[in-house]
């Protein structure tokens, strides 16, 4: 293969990758583009987008007990009040 379409084949692994690990929750979107941002910069070999553009912190991680229910999960009952 040559080398182009090796990067191009890698590139879209990892985003496949990342996109898997988004959906199940493993990590969050925002750390995706981090991720992908580092791995096609060191692809094309380009390595000056990391001293020019500024870091944000990251938010902090949710835990899966703060995600909302799934939309098909029916909602909790109250019991009915005693007469």
């Amino acid at each position: 293969m040559n080398d182009k379409l090796m990067k191009t084949v890698i590139g879209a692994i990892v985003a496949v990758g990342l996109a898997i690990a988004v959906s199940y929750g493993l990590i969050s979107q925002q750390t995706a583009d981090k991720v992908q941002t580092q791995t096609n910069e060191a692809l094309s070999g380009n390595q000056s987008g990391q001293t020019t553009a500024p870091q944000q912190p990251a938010p902090a991680p949710q835990s899966p007990t703060t995600q909302a229910p799934a939309p098909n999960a029916p909602a909790p009952q109250n019991p009915a009040p005693r007469p």
